[in-house]
């Protein structure tokens, strides 16, 4: 006990020590500016250049020690009618995309908004290829056509990061000061006006930038649990964000405090496991053999090439997760062919897993209990804590099936269908992630926020995955890579809107 007082006292001294000089350290940074952005991924970065292209003083400020978010990890955005389409024959326009995307999202979407961005793609492009930027477009998926303007690689940098790198040496051209390791915190406002934001740098100091104008562009909420529980239909304790960047809706809470308004809520969903970006991971984007808790089938299994559809299908299920089901002839397969579904270069058509069955026995030497190995279907399923019998059933049926060739549980093409049949038996427990939040703030086609009234917030704009209203309730796969260049298409024409409103501004 004394010990335990003697620690607690030290622990206690530190603590009051280290209080101290942070207090005594801790003082106001002040910077003035004509623009101040708040995030620099590619959102944030596209608005401090194009600010600064129309001769603005810009400051970023980043929560992070670098630039990029989750943009680093981003590999392409969508456009048509780009002169990369033409060499490949695609002649999708904007009108159709645009009839296509608002059919999809049931007209829940923000039409004028959807229309603006579609109609813009090229232009980004074009843009970011003046920035230095460079392109080739690619399918996502077997089922898509390649609208999707895959970022090249520049000096040994990869797709998403290389559009970062690139973007941060224009903007250090261009003259914008970034401050990292500094998130903005709360919007300045005078007189009813927006005027700059407050900040904290990782010294402890706390940082105020005054601005004519504000561009919030922190990259959404999908670190947020108490975000994703108040405002999407989501328990925020059963889905999973890919990349754990801490954003946690900053920005959307800023314009929110200012008056804005919002829509849109909601996750970018698709398959994963807890296990992330390994040979697990990339079987769970298969179209295998899918049951839920009971052991049963709940879908037609191909919606797994539209993966945020298939995250709409494995979140609504007893218990948010399934199962994916397979036997040793698609472990054999799966090695020498390659997979039949991927993710672009995240996870590449075709890609070989050789070492599937090993990384599946090193998880389940560790305890796993999303992993299950049998030699037969009874134990596999017991292993899983389903009823085996009927997992045998449905195993049974699902062989009849492709034998047959006719489906009548939910009509899937018999010749997509993998029989389970050949011993050793696999499963994998697989859960709905997502890679970002969907909706935010609600903006007008200049990127300003608006209130209730749909009226402008003076000198407050919003840009990428703080913005509401360019989805319903699921993500336009189909459009690859919408959400990316959305980021760099409203952050283009933020930092546009920002730099002609601040010259009106006394």
């Amino acid at each position: 006990m004394q010990r335990f007082i003697k620690q607690f006292i030290l622990l206690t001294a530190v603590a009051v020590s280290a209080l101290a000089a942070a207090t005594a350290y801790a003082k106001d940074k002040v910077y003035e500016a004509d623009v101040v952005v708040v995030g620099a991924g590619s959102s944030g970065l596209s608005a401090a250049v194009s600010a600064a292209y129309s001769g603005a003083k810009v400051i970023v400020l980043e929560k992070q020690d670098m630039a990029g978010g989750s943009s680093n990890l981003a590999e392409g955005l969508f456009a048509v009618e780009t002169d990369e389409l033409r060499k490949k024959s695609v002649t999708l326009t904007p009108m159709e995309a645009f009839k296509h995307s608002m059919e999809f999202n049931h007209y829940r979407a923000d039409s004028k908004l959807v229309h603006l961005y579609l109609n813009e793609g090229k232009n980004t492009i074009n843009w970011l290829k003046e920035q230095g930027v460079e392109f080739d477009p690619i399918k996502i998926s077997p089922t898509e056509a390649p609208v999707w303007h895959l970022v090249k690689d520049k000096n040994g940098i990869h797709h998403g990061a290389s559009l970062i790198a690139t973007m941060v040496g224009k903007a250090n051209e261009l003259g914008v000061k970034i401050l990292y390791s500094t998130p903005g915190k709360n919007l300045i406002m005078k007189d009813g006006k927006v005027s700059g934001v407050e900040g904290t740098n990782d010294k402890g100091d706390r940082v105020l930038v005054y601005a004519k104008a504000v561009i919030l562009a922190t990259g959404g909420f999908p670190n947020s649990k108490e975000m994703i529980a108040k405002h999407t239909r989501f328990n925020a304790d059963s889905v999973f964000a890919t990349a754990p960047l801490d954003k946690t809706g900053d920005g959307i809470n800023m314009a929110l405090a200012a008056g804005a308004d919002s829509e849109g809520w909601g996750l970018m969903l698709h398959p994963g496991t807890k296990r992330p970006l390994g040979p697990m991971f990339a079987m769970t984007w298969q179209p295998s053999l899918w049951v839920n808790k009971y052991g049963k089938r709940f879908v037609d299994e191909d919606v797994v090439y539209s993966f945020a559809m298939a995250g709409n299908a494995i979140e609504r299920e007893r218990d948010h997760a399934i199962w994916t089901v397979f036997d040793d002839a698609t472990v054999k397969y799966i090695a020498e062919q390659g997979i039949d579904n991927g993710l672009g270069v995240l996870i590449p058509l075709g890609t070989k897993l050789p070492n599937l069955v090993d990384e599946m026995k090193g998880e389940k030497a560790k305890g796993n209990k999303d992993v299950a190995i049998a030699s037969s279907i009874e134990d596999l399923a017991k292993q899983m804590g389903v009823d085996p019998k009927t997992l045998a059933t449905t195993v049974k049926n699902y062989n009849s099936y492709i034998v047959n060739n006719v489906d009548p549980e939910f009509d899937r093409d018999t010749r997509k269908m993998t029989p389970v049949k050949t011993g050793n038996f696999y499963a994998i427990k697989v859960y709905p992630y997502f890679f970002v939040s969907l909706g935010g703030a609600r903006v007008n086609e200049k990127m300003q926020a608006i209130n209730d009234k749909d009226e402008p917030i003076n000198g407050l704009y919003v840009a990428g995955c703080d913005v509401g209203g360019l989805y319903g309730d699921t993500y336009t796969l189909w459009a690859s890579g919408s959400a990316f260049s959305f980021a760099a298409t409203s952050g283009r024409i933020a930092g546009a809107d920002a730099a002609k409103y601040i010259k009106t501004v006394k």
